[in-house]
């Protein structure tokens, strides 16, 4: 959280320049052709994220948002009504001629309508004000809808945006790191929607014509039958040809990208340095929370998710009859899962961390399986359902079928079960056989087998199995994940003597910062903390699960309903907590949390390990009115004393092995003395 904060205090503190770039970008979108280019939706909503977040105001940023789309469409509107039908022919409007010819069957269709509903139409919206103005639209007419329709737009916009800041405020309370994790995850999907929506508004088109006419000729000049006939299908005037060289290009281009990377990967003897940095950087933001994110989505790319939605999609075509696409996909997952299973041996490469599994899975790493079957599966699943879709609807599903996917292979290089490289090569792998499947179905196309069907089938057996690996199997993959580190392990007398000074005085946030401090060191089993403090009132309470953020959505719900705060030190979890809420005070409690440290001591039985114990007081605290977070208060008062007598006293077999008298030193507390 550190590394962005100065971002967030410069734009809190000089919210002029923030409201300058937002007014730049929304005018930017609405010019003529130019607004192609502009990655309007992910600049608006981050500053609608910034409002939610408190970093913003309201106000100057939604109207610097609809002032500049306002004034973009009127200034396309001018140009349109100045230069008339000339405009089409102008460099570089004249490279786009086939948008503004949907552009004119898009107003002629739905008449003054078209100035609104063109706003929300990628592609077009581009082009419409100007052809508008081309047509000699009645200006006031114009300017009337404009205006109205570019404050919806602006609304559009922000509103979204804030409600996604207010879900990371709630994130930042819960864990700051979490909120950068988020936000990388935010800015990788954002970035890929706004490519998608370049290629499908066919801005390579011009191109992509051009080259697909050069080599229609070129092969159809070599005079053999079948350069002939593949260059007769690359002619730009073939109505699949585009996608046949697209797909071509990306076998192409994929084939290359992995030889290249296999290559590196064999020829070095240890992973790179970007493997290490980017290893490194997301080993230093990880924290519990995220933790717990990441394996969900890691189980989402599990060998049996993807199997049954890769079998479901087969069973479905057979069922309609759909023998080639059947077999196809039957062919191209057996094939992935062959030359996964090749390359991992093959390659031989360590991962990251240690798995406590069968010795042979340390060594399987390259490529990523989870990234390569998660390509496959999404991205045959995308092209089979959107083959006779509109483009736009088609590249809505393909753009959900990659941000999937990238989700999953961001989860691996996370949890450190690959290297960011292994997760590349997964990729290119899977593109490599998808972008083959794809030049096979163009030429010989599926017939009809109800794709919403085909969608809806195979992701509810795909959820269903998800379902029951996060019941029955997310603990044992949290664990297998967990960050692993090694134990120091001192004797009672020397833990009493010095080396309980190595342990942190205060909790460290996920900041770095110093939070409420240690009260006390508790060497032993929980089970023997928790009967000592449920003798004084306290509840225990369940371990914190991210159900639990529902509760925080009710602004007026009672104070001992609410869960403790899942407070982290270094990005741990507690490992006990317990509450206790006295009835002369119902908005307030005390919050007792026990954090499992890296230091044991040796005892008769063997080896206690310490825990750290923290003693909050927490009052309720709404947010926004849109959820509530407890907050912890600083004073303390005589409750926290009379804990500290508790604990002091201790119990039958709980000694307290120290005699300081500081205020701020810690009880050392020995469970088995």
């Amino acid at each position: 959280m550190q590394s962005i904060q100065p971002y967030l205090d410069y734009f809190a503190a000089n919210p002029q320049w923030a409201i300058v770039v937002v007014f730049l970008i929304a005018f930017g979108e609405a010019l003529l052709i130019i607004g192609l280019f502009v990655p309007s939706t992910a600049v608006l909503v981050g500053a609608g994220m910034l409002v939610g977040t408190g970093h913003l105001p309201f106000w100057p940023v939604f109207w610097a948002t609809a002032i500049g789309a306002i004034l973009g469409d009127q200034l396309s509107y001018w140009a349109g009504r100045f230069y008339g039908v000339k405009l089409k022919t102008m460099w570089p409007l004249n490279k786009y001629a086939s948008l503004f010819v949907k552009g004119e069957d898009f107003v002629r269709n739905h008449g003054g309508k078209s100035i609104a509903i063109g706003r929300f139409v990628p592609g077009v919206k581009a082009v419409v004000p100007g052809i508008v103005g081309m047509l000699n639209m009645n200006q006031p007419f114009f300017i009337f809808v404009n205006v109205t329709s570019g404050l919806f737009w602006a609304a559009a916009h922000v509103f979204p945006g804030i409600l996604l800041g207010q879900g990371l405020a709630l994130a930042g309370d819960l864990s700051g790191r979490l909120v950068v994790i988020l936000l990388v995850l935010l800015v990788l999907l954002g970035g890929f929607g706004w490519l998608t929506r370049l290629l499908a508004a066919g801005v390579l088109a011009p191109f992509t014509r051009r080259l697909m006419r050069v080599l229609s000729v070129r092969l159809k000049a070599l005079g053999s039958r079948p350069f002939h006939r593949l260059g007769r299908s690359l002619n730009p005037e073939h109505p699949r040809s585009t996608r046949m060289l697209t797909f071509g290009l990306l076998i192409l281009i994929g084939a290359i990208l992995l030889l290249n990377l296999l290559l590196r990967v064999l020829l070095r003897d240890g992973p790179s340095n970007i493997d290490q940095s980017l290893h490194t950087l997301l080993g230093e933001l990880r924290d519990a929370h995220a933790d717990s994110l990441m394996v969900l989505l890691t189980l989402m790319g599990s060998h049996w998710v993807l199997l049954a939605l890769c079998g479901t999609m087969i069973l479905w075509l057979l069922w309609h009859r759909a023998w080639r696409a059947a077999l196809g996909v039957a062919g191209v997952v057996a094939l992935q899962q062959l030359l996964t299973l090749m390359l991992k041996h093959g390659v031989a490469r360590a991962r990251p961390i240690d798995f406590a599994a069968p010795s042979h899975e340390a060594l399987l790493s390259f490529p990523s399986g989870h990234a390569a079957f998660a390509t496959v599966a999404f991205g045959v699943l995308a092209l089979i359902v959107g083959h006779g879709w509109a483009r736009w609807s088609r590249a809505l599903l393909i753009s959900l079928a990659v941000m999937g996917i990238v989700l999953i292979g961001f989860s691996r290089v996370y949890l450190g079960a690959h290297w960011p490289s292994d997760v590349i090569g997964g990729f290119l792998l899977g593109t490599l056989l998808v972008a083959g499947f794809g030049f096979v179905l163009e030429a010989f196309p599926v017939r009809r087998i109800r794709p919403l069907g085909l969608l809806a089938s195979s992701l509810l057996a795909a959820l269903a199995v998800w379902s029951f690996a996060v019941a029955t199997q997310f603990d044992s993959e949290e664990a297998k994940y967990a960050r692993s580190e090694s134990n120091r392990v001192y004797t009672v007398e020397d833990w009493t003597r010095t080396q309980w000074k190595m342990e942190p005085a205060q909790r460290v946030d996920l900041a770095g910062q110093a939070e409420d401090r240690f009260v006390a060191q508790w060497a032993g089993p929980l089970s023997k903390l928790e009967d000592l403090v449920k003798s004084d009132g306290f509840a225990p309470q369940e371990k914190w699960t991210w159900k639990q953020v529902f509760f925080y959505l009710d602004t007026t719900a009672e104070l001992a309903k609410i869960p403790p705060r899942p407070l982290l030190h270094k990005g741990l979890k507690a490992n006990f907590t317990a509450i206790k809420v006295e009835a002369s005070l119902p908005h307030r409690r005390l919050v007792l949390r026990a954090y499992k440290s890296t230091t044991e001591v040796t005892v008769a039985n063997g080896v206690d390990p310490i825990y750290l114990i923290s003693l909050t007081q927490e009052e309720n605290g709404p947010r926004f009115n849109l959820y509530t977070m407890p907050r912890i208060r600083r004073s303390e008062d005589t409750q926290n004393a009379a804990v500290l007598t508790l604990l002091r006293k201790g119990g039958q077999d709980i000694a307290v092995v120290n005699s300081l008298e500081a205020a701020d030193a810690p009880l050392l507390l020995l469970a088995n003395p």
